[in-house]
């Protein structure tokens, strides 16, 4: 066989490899991360301690969304990083809205877990879909959350799950979000007028508005001052609410911050909800949005398959078979590439039976080892074709 004839066929055979990355249909989700920066303690904490921060971005095309990790690194913490506006944060699109010092808190009875250990924190996905998880270690349970955009999208899907520690009942857990709608209004000494809309009422501040999770579906935070289309603010911003684990919840509507409270259900093991940043858009513009896509937008994420795209797609008993004959195929090229193969196959084995548990930080490993892998797998399929009678 000629060279050339080699490298159509193994051009061709680029797109049969388990687990190769790469959007379909056209549109990507580009995902960015920063690294870990250390740098000396300002606000965040006392003043000679150590903070980490680490940035991560979801780029849809349409909408790019930047979440910071944050926390102190001092050992006197025992295991504790805290931070003085919060340990998750999104700085982009715009400051306020989520608020980029710390927007979400996750509380497991009754403390919060996203100031303790990060057990594990990784790009999961980019290409057809972006997205990254972070697992951190709770005393009293290991919490999951995945963050992730689709191609064109202008919010993220988020999904929650927690484990309780064995023998450790779970008695409450929680979620606290915290928006500036649209301007930090008291830091800028002006005044606005808050608001809550949900796709059954909407309140003004001061109040306190209870929800009801099977009505309350999507909440609009907006400031009916600080309107774009009155040339003030940056715009609104919303969430989406999965009912399903939700117990129920308040959002209290301040003057400045606007908190809102999420009361899930411990025995669910799961929540999920969506973030979105209007910036750029009148209070109209996003509010009509809602109104016409929030119940479509729900429905997605309700139905969202959330693990990596390798891991939904590997049929792991399918592979060992295709592989092992392969194997058989590709003559002296495949004995030589067999114990390689064999050890990926039980790496495979070993973590799908983890992952078919739950176990997020299994999923993520396979993902990284099937992408590890491409090479290896696109020889051996090579080498099978090219010893073929």
């Amino acid at each position: 066989m000629s060279m050339r004839h080699v490298s159509v066929l193994l051009v061709s055979l680029v797109a049969a490899v388990v687990g190769r990355g790469g959007a379909q249909g056209g549109g990507t989700v580009k995902v960015t991360d920063g690294g870990t920066q250390l740098n000396d303690a300002t606000w965040e904490c006392v003043a000679g301690h150590s903070i980490a921060k680490r940035k991560i971005t979801l780029d849809s095309g349409a909408r790019r969304y930047t979440f910071q990790i944050s926390g102190c690194q001092d050992p006197s913490h025992e295991g504790k990083h805290p931070c003085a506006e919060g340990n998750l944060g999104m700085p982009e699109p715009v400051a306020d809205n989520w608020y980029w010092g710390g927007f979400l808190r996750v509380l497991v009875n009754g403390t919060d877990a996203t100031v303790c250990d990060i057990r594990d924190l990784r790009v999961t996905e980019q290409g057809s879909r972006g997205a990254f998880q972070i697992v951190w270690s709770h005393p009293d349970a290991e919490v999951g959350l995945r963050l992730l955009m689709l191609p064109g999208g202008n919010h993220v899907l988020a999904d929650f799950v927690w484990k309780p520690t064995p023998g450790v009942a779970v008695q409450s857990i929680g979620l606290q979000l915290t928006c500036y709608p649209s301007f930090f209004t008291a830091a800028r000494h002006r005044q606005g007028e808050r608001h809550c809309r949900t796709p059954r009422v909407d309140q003004a501040q001061p109040t306190t508005l209870t929800l009801d999770p099977a009505q309350d579906t999507y909440l609009y935070y907006y400031d009916a001052v600080f309107d774009v289309a009155a040339g003030e603010g940056d715009g609104p911003c919303a969430a989406l609410v999965a009912p399903a684990g939700v117990a129920g919840g308040r959002v209290l509507i301040g003057d400045y911050a606007v908190q809102t409270e999420l009361d899930l259900k411990p025995e669910a093991g799961e929540a999920r909800l969506a973030f979105y940043d209007f910036a750029g858009l009148t209070n109209a513009e996003a509010g009509g949005y809602l109104k016409e896509h929030g119940a479509g937008d729900l429905s997605e994420l309700e139905q969202m398959d959330f693990r990596p795209e390798a891991v939904r797609a590997l049929n792991v008993e399918q592979l060992r078979t295709e592989a092992l004959k392969l194997i058989a195929d590709a003559a002296e090229d495949g004995q030589a590439l067999e114990p390689q193969v064999r050890a990926l196959l039980d790496k495979l084995g070993e973590l799908n039976t983890r992952a078919t548990a739950g176990d997020w930080i299994a999923e993520a490993d396979m993902a990284t080892a099937l992408l590890d892998s491409e090479d290896l797998l696109w020889r051996l399929r090579a080498f099978a074709a090219l010893n073929s009678p």
